[in-house]
């Protein structure tokens, strides 16, 4: 129920006396209604959508009383104040809410349905005749309601009375301080949702928006009275003994010295600066279930206090993905003192109870092992000194809280960090402990002395025998030109010495380390150019001049897969990017797909099939490159999985066909698993010590596969990976001298398989059968087919006429 302001709270401002006694009368009114109806209130708002908010953003009320509640004379909008230019909209007649229930009211039906897969109880707009839609309430405000991402209000009426309302982000309009913003995908949750303190402290960040459902469970946050925290809080009260802060969204006041700092820059070249401070030694709450650390993030200013200053902060508090910090609105630092002594180190050990020390210095004791390599982002990842050499992640359910990520003070520049690899060993990890996308992490403060182990043995790549050839798959790791074609940051533009230095990585890997392939699947290309440059500088290595077969993609960064072969060996018939259509919000952009209304491109870079001729004997590969987990790995599931199911609809009624590229997901995922239910892995026959491909925060694990359809597991001689990548320090991505040439061209491992090949049917008169070509999923034309191919294309039906006369022309050539 919303109370006055003034009355809560006697320092909020409100300007206008009429208004004041306006809201006094509404909350006597609504006391008395809300008791006979039952209870409603706003429990979740979604503003700050990935989409376009004027059509995706939604808000949900609840009935939290005990009876049935007639909607017909409820508005619900973002206007304030009657006469306004904002929006209020009214139910339609005869809607009702029960006990309990929660309902959905969203701009459009439509693109509610693709986030969420299923219709909102009601609609602004009119996308979808069969969810009513709302309808203007004139007699408050004309006009359209859209909630500002920066801060906004919602107000919840009945018959112009107001019943709840709340304000977010840079608004104070009904109490103060206001319900923290969020990021683009997240929504705003009252928790429990049927709190109603009339204060910032009934609502909590969502990072995954849950429309149509609320949370019950829980105690009710008391908000802060501003007038007492002149009694500063310890830290540790702050933080509290749960995963979320008690004083979330509230105002708090405290004094602390500043631990150490921390500059991050973004995808999109922003650089924002967070400072850590701990309990002056001896003000502790002496509680070990709390932590006396915590975060304030300044955005983008830098920080003029430096480690060893005592500080009084006031701000928010709030949380960032289970991080507590203060929020860089309103935030007020004051510098008392100068060179304290700082808070002593807490030893930590991986796999513990972490929580309680999260904001606080902490230290590792020992020499720590390496588990995943110094990264771009001045980073690598350890394990305790008695701990794994290695951890795996087979799914996502694995647990990786054995794994420590050990960042730089800047991730702008690694100047001073190591340069370690996986094996290495580090001393003297030292600084405040985060917690940052689902890991804990220390950002490190101590002076490192590092044991450097020795560089493996090189592995042979696997020999085929006469009757045999070999197929990998090789990511290229954004293998870009220097040519500005975006104007985006997001594409790399090397310069022509790191290019150079790049391409001449790859070669050593596909010629040396592969030993040239008759098959090689790649991805993270940026054009056609640049992989008949790579073609021509392992052509002295292998003896021949790889074909390239592309096709350009839709992908945003412009990336692509295509595949390479021996032409001595193969012979590519057809090769086609075969789109697919989703009711999932995509969000991508394909000119070559016309898809049915409601639905997207599936794919930003579509599976290539490249139909083609081994020695004669014929193969479908289908090269593809999955949905990353940028925007997160749960939040990212769903499309990986439609890609999946997409490619066994594609691949239904072949025969000898081949799955490769980089599937962007765990071996034993929900996704590889659709694939499983009709394809073998190949790489399955490795080791599970040797089965990974990707290191990832520490965890190492396979994303890229080799999977063969029935028709060809028997076929299947050996599998390996070579692992010369995924175990190095990126910085060796630029280093030819001869002991490192052979490391980390890319950041994935090479998978690589041996095929034996069946013997040949003896030779048949030469006769021609038309062939009619089979049904495709593709609703585009297929590009013409490659040069030198056969004028007549043939589709690949194991056993049927196609693949006979593929191999009988095949034959005729070779004899002329």
């Amino acid at each position: 129920m919303y109370h006055v302001s003034c009355v809560v709270n006697p320092k909020s401002k409100i300007k206008n006396p009429k208004l004041a006694l306006v809201l006094l009368l509404s909350w006597l009114l609504v006391g008395w209604q809300t008791s006979a109806n039952g209870r409603l209130l706003i429990t979740e708002v979604f503003y700050d959508t990935p989409g376009a908010d004027e059509e995706t953003e939604w808000v949900e009320i609840a009935n939290v009383g005990e009876v049935v509640v007639d909607l017909s004379d409820w508005q619900v909008g973002d206007e304030e104040t009657a006469g306004g230019g904002e929006g209020m909209m009214r139910f339609p007649d005869g809607a009702q809410i029960l006990p309990g229930q929660a309902l959905v009211v969203a701009q459009t039906a439509v693109r509610f349905r693709q986030l969420y897969g299923f219709n909102p109880d009601f609609e602004m707009q009119d996308s979808d005749t069969a969810v009513p839609d709302m309808r203007r309430y004139r007699l408050w405000a004309d006009g359209d309601i859209g909630l500002a991402n920066g801060g906004d209000e919602l107000l919840l009426m009945e018959d112009g009375v107001i019943v709840d309302a709340i304000n977010y982000g840079d608004s104070a309009a009904y109490f103060s301080p206001a319900i923290g913003a969020v990021t683009t995908g997240q929504s705003i949750e009252r928790i429990p949702a049927d709190c109603d303190t009339d204060s910032a402290a009934d609502w909590r960040p969502q990072r995954v928006p849950t429309p149509a459902q609320i949370t019950l469970t829980g105690e009710c946050a008391a908000p802060i009275n501003p007038a007492l925290l002149e009694d500063l809080l310890p830290i540790g009260q702050i933080q509290g003994a749960g995963d979320v802060s008690p004083f979330v969204n509230q105002i708090v006041s405290f004094r602390g010295v500043v631990i150490g700092a921390y500059a991050d820059r973004n995808a999109a070249g922003i650089t924002f600066y967070t400072l850590f401070v701990q309990d002056i030694p001896g003000f502790e709450d002496g509680d070990p279930a709390t932590s006396d650390g915590i975060g304030l993030f300044l955005g983008r200013e830098r920080p003029s206090a430096q480690p060893g200053d005592q500080a009084r902060v006031t701000g928010q508090v709030t949380e960032f993905f289970g991080f507590t910090e203060l929020d860089d609105g309103g935030l007020q630092i004051q510098v008392e003192s100068n060179q304290n002594a700082l808070p002593d180190a807490i030893h930590i050990t991986p796999g513990s109870d972490l929580e309680r020390y999260e904001g606080m210095r902490v230290r590792l004791d020992g020499a720590a092992q390496v588990v995943g390599p110094a990264f771009s982002g001045c980073g690598f990842a350890v394990a305790a000194p008695d701990g794994p050499a290695r951890l795996f992640r087979r799914q996502l359910d694995d647990p990786i809280d054995q794994i420590l990520q050990i960042l730089h003070t800047s991730d702008v520049d690694c100047a001073g960090f190591p340069d370690v690899k996986v094996g290495d060993r580090v001393e003297g990890l030292a600084g405040p402990l985060i917690y940052h996308f689902d890991q804990y992490k220390i950002v490190n403060h101590g002076s490192l002395a590092v044991t450097t182990a020795s560089l493996p043995p090189l592995s042979a790549p696997p020999a085929p025998t006469a009757g045999q050839f070999t197929v990998a798959t090789f990511n290229l790791e954004n293998y870009f030109d220097s040519v500005d074609d975006t104007g985006t940051d997001a594409e790399p533009k090397p310069t022509a010495v790191e290019l150079a230095t790049k391409q001449s990585k790859l070669a050593y890997a596909l010629g040396v380390t592969l030993s040239c392939p008759a098959l090689v699947a790649v991805q993270e290309v940026e054009n056609a150019p640049l992989l008949t440059a790579l073609a021509e500088e392992t052509a002295a290595m292998c003896g021949f001049t790889y074909q390239v077969t592309h096709r350009e993609s839709a992908d945003g960064r412009g990336i692509d897969v295509a595949l390479l072969s021996d032409p001595e060996r193969v012979a590519v018939q057809t090769a086609v990017l075969r789109q697919g259509c989703t009711v999932l919000d995509t969000g991508i952009e394909d000119e070559t797909m016309d898809c049915p209304a409601g639905q997207q491109p599936l794919f930003s870079r579509p599976p290539l099939q490249v139909d083609v001729l081994v020695d004669g004997r014929a193969y479908i590969l289908l090269v593809n490159h999955f949905k990353s987990k940028r925007g997160g790995e749960v939040e990212t599931t769903p499309r990986r999985i439609a890609q999946a199911q997409h490619l066994l609809a594609l691949t239904d009624g072949m025969e000898r066909v081949i799955l490769l590229g980089d599937f962007n997901d765990y071996e034993q995922s929900a996704a590889m698993q659709v694939l499983y239910g009709r394809f073998a892995n190949a790489l399955f026959a490795i080791p599970d010590a040797e089965r990974y491909s990707f290191v990832f925060g520490g965890a190492s694990q396979l994303i890229d596969g080799i999977l063969l359809s029935p028709a060809l597991a028997d076929e299947l001689v050996s599998a390996a990976i070579l692992h010369v990548n995924a175990d190095f320090p990126d910085a060796w991505g630029m280093d030819l001298s001869p002991e490192r040439r052979p490391y980390r061209a890319t950041d994935h491992d090479l998978p690589v398989v041996v095929m034996a090949q069946p013997a040949l049917p003896a030779d048949p008169a030469p006769t021609v059968t038309a062939v009619s070509e089979p049904p495709t999923s593709d609703p585009t034309p297929s590009p013409d087919p490659v040069e030198d191919a056969p004028s007549l294309s043939w589709p690949f039906i194991g056993g049927g006429t196609a693949v006979l006369l593929a191999i009988l022309l095949t034959l005729i050539r070779r004899r002329k």
